[in-house]
């Protein structure tokens, strides 16, 4: 009896909209409708062996005919559906409106819904609070271009819309590009979804005057989704999440139900927050510390504290474990003693009072606050203590390391191996790794799995370190210098590793086939591309695959998309590395020539723009524009300059297929200017001899295309520097990175050298201008990476008085050190160089290039100054 005044209300509610809709019927058939609304919910919304949310986003990802061909029998099951779900009957309003002409398996069951039909079920959706308004509003939101106009057309409007359709939206194969759209998606979700005082009925649905609430379980997968987008493009704004994840914990009850929800929401965000951005993860986590931060400083000042649980001590240690040295942690590595293990010496009577506890790193502390609350280590907790510095009460060489693999479920116990290789991991040299490797091989009696041979295999294709290197041991891959303690040849000899060709063998002699980081490792450090071919073939991929990426064949998109995107990568960082680089005037052979071009002829057939990893994966076009911008390296028999401007037309070329597909960020732009800059100074040496001919120095760029390089310079770093903006968002209710790349004072200092080069003063001072208006931004970013931040904002501004400031008037000179040095507080201010400083800059460039390129510049303004003077006013023609 209760449904009754609700079946009267939709009833209402269906005569006086029926009228706007194009597809209810206007014939009543209000006892069909009766019978329906009066039946039992598992016959209105059974449970389906396919969800309607996941043949919506299918239908989302199905751009041609043949993803529509494939996934055709999903969207076949969907539209032969009678029930009431509501993703059901939006999937079915939208392909009403759709061109099915040739998908007959989804149109014939389409066709066949009557307009009775149709009305019976939009009486439905009004007695659940919905109109056919909405599902046409729906409709319309589904039918953007791509994913940011989709969430767009969602936000544009305060109603609030069913919970299925936000998360279908950012789904993880969604591609997003805009900032703004998961800014925007998350500020609508907490003032739409958040803080709601009646619980959800779990229906996704709004009743009249009432307010959908997201449960925790859709919060978590609405987060889930979100963070994948975000360490994918904008890792920076993890911190964003972070805080729009506590701000929905906030919210929620607070009885003892909610307090449980709360924890869980709370434990699952910890851990979420571990996953590691897609570009450089290393120097992203210390976002990912500050989000778990922010959690942790949330629960702290509730009432009640939440719990943390095993897996989330887990993720803030793996989180640690990336993290930069504190002054603390940096002061014990460098008392490590040159013996194995790695004890702290003394260094004066300070140190002799500390105690083991005292050298103890984050990460090791986290572990044992982890085990006072009652939660006991196994091997994967042991493996982080040994990247942490410590492993059963002995030393180990603390390293900066992204998380290991963990084993879980019935795999668990092959977590030994995680601690074994991390202890390989946690040495500083072949000779230390080789020592653990045995050692470990002894304590367990097990034989390595490839999860141990990756990390020995490391540690034997390591480099040595540079004599004038400032690392730490742990912050470097390069491996350190042995200690030998005086040991005899014998000694020595026994305490050697093997090769890596035999410690190989032995391991596809014990039935180890190399696959995933093992298979990466070896693939890129491989000394030739037959031993390249032999890895690939003892991993098990396919043989048509793997002639698809051999030299003078055609490959296969078919063939190639079978290889693994990372093992993929490797390969092209293979054939990158074995371009060879110039060898004075000796002619290199073509097949050698090639391998660069076939790098690039394979990037492009295998991440084309529309397909998913086209658009999101990068790292083989920065692995190629890495190799193009290298100094030495050989693209053709010929000159260097020759050899050098032809390096930048392939980079310029990649670089519009980058912007086609996966889009260029700021690591790629660097390699960019670096390439012109190589070009240019290839160039200096011929026009050094002509400086004083007005003609040459006057027309003549040092660049091929110098006009245009700039404009493409000029427009990529727009791009980059455009900022994240939402209407309506002030920074107190939705705190924002303001910059969706991260440029910092590598890429202005390389970007004012770029300009310089190509010599377009114009855009130097544009340059200036934009650092002095983003200021503490700079400031900010310099602070994060500490001196070495500091001395190329130094650099920038001489590289900008080195190549500009001849050719400006004093007045304009005055104003611009003025600005520069009255912008910010006194502390935070910069100071303009002086004339050594400029000086010392210009000379310590090795190659000589800035020096030329000041000295052209000179001559170039002292010609425009002296045609300047002697321009005299025409004399007078007499009638």
């Amino acid at each position: 009896m209760s449904a009754l005044p609700v079946v009267a209300s939709a009833r209402s509610a269906v005569v006086s909209g029926s009228s706007s809709s194009s597809l209810l019927s206007s014939t009543s058939t209000w006892s069909q409708t009766l019978s329906r609304m009066t039946s039992s919910r598992r016959h209105r919304y059974p449970r389906l062996r396919l969800s309607p949310s996941r043949v919506l986003a299918l239908r989302l990802r199905s751009k041609t005919d043949r993803q529509k061909k494939a996934y055709g029998s999903a969207f076949e099951f969907a539209a032969k559906q009678r029930t009431d779900r509501l993703p059901l009957l939006l999937f079915q309003a939208w392909m009403a409106r759709q061109d099915l002409h040739n998908e007959h398996r989804v149109s014939t069951p389409i066709r066949s819904i009557t307009p009775s039909e149709w009305a019976d079920r939009f009486r439905s959706l009004a007695s659940r609070g919905w109109s056919t308004g909405d599902m046409d509003h729906w409709i319309w939101i589904l039918s953007g271009e791509d994913g940011d106009v989709r969430i767009q057309r969602l936000v544009s409007t305060e109603t609030p819309k069913p919970i299925f359709l936000v998360t279908i939206l950012v789904r993880s194969d969604e591609r997003l590009g805009n900032a703004e759209s998961l800014l925007s998606l998350m500020k609508y979700t907490s003032r739409h979804y958040f803080h709601s005082p009646t619980p959800s009925s779990g229906n996704d649905v709004a009743l009249p005057g009432r307010k959908v609430t997201m449960t925790s379980a859709q919060f978590l997968l609405l987060l889930r989704r979100i963070v994948r987008h975000v360490q994918r493009f904008w890792p920076r704004s993890i911190t964003t999440v972070a805080r729009f994840t506590a701000d929905y914990i906030r919210g929620m009850p607070s009885d003892a139900t909610g307090y449980h929800q709360k924890c869980e929401v709370f434990n699952a965000a910890l851990q979420l927050f571990k996953q590691p951005a897609a570009t450089q993860p290393i120097q992203n986590m210390e976002f990912n510390w500050r989000a778990q931060r922010l959690l942790l400083a949330m629960s702290d000042n509730l009432d009640k504290p939440l719990i943390i649980n095993k897996a989330s001590y887990r993720a803030i240690r793996e989180v640690m474990i990336g993290l930069k040295r504190s002054q603390t942690e940096r002061a014990v590595a460098i008392r490590y003693a040159k013996s194995w293990p790695p004890y702290r010496q003394d260094f004066d009577g300070l140190d002799a009072k500390r105690t083991a506890e005292d050298d103890y790193s984050r990460s090791v502390k986290a572990g044992i606050v982890m085990k006072e609350a009652g939660y006991p280590d196994d091997n994967y907790d042991q493996a982080l203590d040994a990247l942490g510095g410590m492993s059963n009460n002995s030393p180990t060489i603390q390293t900066r390391s992204l998380p290991p693999k963990e084993w879980k479920g019935e795999e668990q116990d092959r977590n030994v191996y995680t601690r074994w290789a991390m202890m390989i991991r946690a040495t500083r040299n072949q000779q230390e790794a080789w020592k653990v490797f045995n050692d470990l091989a002894a304590e367990t009696g097990k034989p390595p799995n490839v999860q141990v041979y990756a990390e020995i295999f490391i540690k034997l294709q390591a480099h040595p370190l540079p004599p004038t290197s400032t690392a730490l041991p742990g912050e470097s891959r390069e491996n350190f210098p042995i200690h030998d303690a005086n040991y005899s040849e014998y000694e020595l000899a026994r305490l050697s590793p093997p090769t890596v060709t035999e410690l190989y063998d032995h391991m596809i002699a014990s039935g180890v086939k190399p696959h995933g980081h093992c298979l990466h490792t070896l693939l890129i450090n491989a000394g030739s591309l037959e031993e390249g071919i032999r890895y690939l073939q003892d991993s098990g991929i396919n043989m048509a695959s793997i002639r698809s990426l051999t030299l003078f064949k055609e490959p296969s998109f078919q063939a190639l998309r079978q290889i693994p995107l990372l093992v993929f990568k490797s390969y092209i960082q293979l054939l990158c590395r074995l371009q060879p680089d110039r060898r004075g005037r000796e002619r290199i052979p073509l097949e050698e020539l090639h391998l660069i071009r076939h790098a690039i002829k394979l990037v492009k057939l295998r991440l084309r723009p529309d397909t998913t990893e086209g658009s999101t994966f990068r790292p083989p076009w920065s692995v190629i524009l890495r190799a193009l911008a290298r100094s030495k390296i050989c693209v053709l028999n010929g000159t260097s300059a020759s050899n050098d401007a032809e390096a930048l037309s392939m980079a310029l070329d990649v670089i519009q297929s980058v912007r086609r597909t996966a889009g260029v960020d700021p690591e790629i732009f660097l390699y960019l200017c670096r390439s012109v800059q190589k070009t240019a100074v290839s160039q200096l040496d011929r026009w050094e001899a002509s400086i004083g001919d007005s003609s040459a120095a006057e027309i003549s760029s040092l660049v091929p295309s110098a006009e245009t390089i700039s404009d493409t310079l000029k427009a990529l770093f727009s791009d980059m520097t455009i900022p994240v903006k939402l209407a309506g968002a002030t920074p107190s209710t939705l705190p924002a990175p303001k910059f969706m790349h991260d440029i910092g004072p590598a890429h202005l200092h390389g970007y004012m050298r770029a300009l310089a080069f190509l010599e377009d003063t114009t855009a130097m001072e544009q340059l200036l201008e934009w650092m002095l208006a983003n200021k503490t931004y700079i400031d900010e970013e310099t602070e994060r990476i500490g001196s070495r931040g500091h001395a190329l904002i130094a650099k920038t501004l001489c590289a900008f008085q080195a190549f500009v400031g001849p050719s400006l008037e004093q007045e304009q000179q005055d104003d611009i050190i003025n600005r520069v040095e009255n912008t910010g507080d006194d502390a935070d201010s910069w100071k303009w160089p002086t004339p050594e400083e400029v000086d010392h800059y210009v000379q310590s460039d090795l190659r000589g290039g800035s020096r030329k390129l000041q000295q052209r510049l000179l001559a170039k303004f002292w010609l425009l100054s002296s045609h300047q003077d002697n321009v005299k006013t025409p004399a007078m023609i007499p009638t």
